[in-house]
């Protein structure tokens, strides 16, 4: 907690602010101690004071509670107070109470909590937030998007249109559980709204209305949506753990079965097993003795079927060489065929794919365009709203300047007047010495109503100057609001227009790198099913020699035929193996092949939906194009609008100087004539 303590003092010094006393022994205490509230109650805190504290606040220290009753805050220094707690994610209790805050303040609270999502507790009594209906409505949007308060303590003069605007708040929050409206003015009106809100609202648990004007059926209704709502808390915390409990004993119980279906497999597999081995000893046995039978029925056919044999053989093997040559020359011609398309296809789609990166990459560069000329013309927007708070300071001095002839003038005229009065009075007392005494007396009375006249118009005068000058402060009050406001809807409408290109930026980046991903993808899957077209055009190589390799052997056994006959039968039957497997091989390279093709449709049909998929992402892009350029015409019109309301408010003020300065001018000349 040290921390506190220096970064105040070091703030203070780089300010040029002399830190309060009191103030600073609450910090020395604090960081002495292990505590995490900071509690200033009870002590008067300057607006300065109060911005330090602000920004000593936004660091994150170890503050947990910060209380702030009956403090006499200033709404600017609420303000800042409550500018630093809007940066600060550790506090979670503020304390308001006592310090008679008022509109500025209230908005400031607004504002602050529609930041800050930590704060769990705000006490506000004995304030003066209900009075003004705009800025309680900003108080009420921000508690409608805060979504971490959870205590709420409102004593603060709300009246049932103010109950209203919390009964809109209650609708949209769904976080608060406890809410303090003791002594405010609701009414009849106000706390049915309340009624009606707590029967959407399903947090609230606790609510105190008492010393509101409301009807006694009415608070029995509130305290009956409260209890209702904190019973359905209640089941909704009792069936959570109950479904807690529940799922983990079905977990235990899958883990269960699944370790039982476990053992119930390997015992399965333990049978198969013997099982097979079993049946492998049958089938040997049942193999000897069918060996033993065709070779018992062999050697009785064949002295009578060895000429037969032989030739039916040989035409047999050649009709089937003939149908195989046939068919691997097709099989040839298709896998030509075949590649041919698929590479063709390929460069095609490389093209393609060449061409939208082109293209994404020309669109992402004109945006790119588009956005530093919007950054152009926000910068020529900025300064001619500089230019125009030059003017209107231009004005503000022109307007000291008459100020300050006018007085001149006016003591100057008042000067030679005194003069030419005090010369005439010399005169009529020369005269009047040498008359009698009585025309002594008539011109003394005539001089005193002289003299009360004179201080009857200078009495006037001066009150006029007084008016005079409350307008000047009234007009030079209300032009530095318009200026503040207006400084607060640019930097709004900046901030707004940072945002969305941010948002728009990072969304195109994404897009663009989900389709790079895509792109990557395919070409992955391009390449293993060309590696594929490759295996299988090996494997057909591979065909074509055992082939040839086939066919050398049945020449070599024609050749034997004529010396040996009876090796031939041996020889056509381990040729009708050979030839056996190889159909066997190659009907199964005909599969595969058959798989191929439907793998390459399927590919095909991807390539199709993924051209259709980037149309439609072009689609959005335009579609986002346009409303960016419907924004940007939208803030054009708003800078234009604002700009007029600027030059009537100058044309306003200049002709509110004009007839001040023309005003003063009459008044001087009817003073002269008098």
């Amino acid at each position: 907690m040290d921390e506190t303590f220096t970064l105040f003092v070091r703030l203070c010094k780089e300010h040029g602010i002399i830190a309060q006393e009191s103030i600073i022994n609450r910090l020395r205490e604090l960081s002495h101690g292990s505590e995490t509230v900071l509690d200033l109650s009870n002590h008067t805190l300057t607006i300065e004071t109060c911005a330090v504290l602000g920004k000593v606040i936004a660091h994150d220290l170890a503050v947990t509670s910060v209380l702030l009753s009956d403090c006499m805050l200033d709404e600017e220094g609420a303000k800042l107070l409550l500018a630093g707690l809007a940066e600060n994610t550790v506090v979670r209790v503020l304390d308001l109470r006592g310090n008679n805050l008022r509109q500025v303040a209230t908005v400031a609270i607004g504002n602050f909590l529609k930041k800050n999502q930590t704060l769990e507790a705000l006490f506000l009594e004995w304030n003066s937030i209900g009075i003004w209906e705009s800025s309680f409505l900003v108080f009420c949007e921000g508690l409608s998007f805060n979504s971490s308060l959870q205590h709420l303590d409102l004593n603060n003069k709300i009246d049932h249109t103010g109950a209203k605007e919390l009964a809109i708040m209650l609708r949209n929050n769904n976080t608060l559980h406890t809410l303090d409206l003791r002594w405010n003015n609701l009414g009849l009106v106000g706390g049915r709204a309340l009624v009606d809100a707590l029967r959407q609202n399903t947090s609230i648990v606790k609510i105190d209305a008492s010393g509101n004007n409301i009807p006694r059926d009415v608070m029995t209704s509130l305290e009956n949506e409260a209890i209702h709502n904190e019973d359905k808390v209640r089941l909704s915390t009792n069936t959570y753990v109950k479904t807690k409990t529940l799922s983990k004993e079905i977990d235990f119980l899958k883990s269960e079965n699944k370790q039982q279906l476990v053992q119930f497999l390997n015992e399965m597999e333990l049978k198969n097993s013997q099982m097979n081995v079993c049946n492998d000893s049958n089938k040997k046995t049942i193999n000897h003795l069918q060996e033993t039978l065709d070779e018992r029925k062999s050697a009785l056919n064949a002295l009578r079927a060895k000429l037969d044999l032989s030739e039916t053989s040989l035409q047999l093997s050649d009709e089937k060489l003939k149908d195989q040559t046939l068919l691997l020359e097709i099989s040839r011609k298709e896998n030509v065929e075949i590649s041919t398309k698929f590479e063709n296809q390929i460069k095609q789609e490389r093209e393609q794919r060449s061409q939208l990166e082109n293209k994404l990459h020309y669109e992402l560069e004109d945006t790119q365009d588009k956005m530093n000329e919007y950054r152009t013309k926000l910068i020529e927007v900025e300064r001619k709203y500089t230019m125009q708070s030059d003017q209107v300071t231009s004005l503000k001095q022109q307007v000291a300047e008459l100020k300050s002839e006018h007085s001149n003038l006016r003591l100057q005229n008042y000067d030679t007047r005194m003069e030419k009065e005090r010369k005439a009075w010399n005169e009529e007392m020369k005269s009047l010495k040498s008359t009698h005494a009585s025309e002594v007396v008539e011109l003394r009375s005539r001089m005193e109503e002289i003299r009360k006249s004179e201080e009857a118009r200078n009495s006037n005068m001066r009150m006029r100057q007084d008016a005079l000058a409350n307008e000047l402060s009234e007009l030079n009050a209300k032009l530095v609001q318009e200026r503040s406001n207006h400084d607060d809807e640019l930097r709004l409408q900046r901030a707004r227009l940072k945002e969305e290109e941010q948002a728009q930026a990072s969304q195109l980046q994404e897009k663009i790198r989900s389709l790079m991903s895509e792109n990557s993808e395919n070409l992955k899957q391009i390449s293993l099913s060309s590696s594929k077209l490759e295996e299988a055009h090996a494997t057909k190589v591979a065909t074509d020699i055992e082939l040839d390799g086939v066919r050398r052997i049945l020449n070599t056994v024609q050749r034997q035929l004529s010396n040996k006959d009876a090796d031939t039968e041996e020889k056509i039957n381990h040729g009708r193996q050979e030839l056996n497997k190889r159909i066997e091989q190659l009907m199964h390279d005909s599969t595969q092949c058959s798989v191929l093709r439907e793998k390459v449709t399927c590919l095909e049909k991807r390539l199709a939906d993924q051209a259709a998929s980037n149309k439609d992402s072009l689609q959005e892009k335009e579609k986002i194009i346009d409303h960016l350029k419907e924004q940007l015409r939208m803030t054009k019109s708003e800078m234009e609008r604002v700009k007029e309301d600027e030059l009537l408010r100058a044309t306003s003020l200049q002709n509110a100087i004009l007839s001040y300065v023309q005003g003063n001018n009459s008044v001087l000349d009817h003073s002269k004539k008098k």
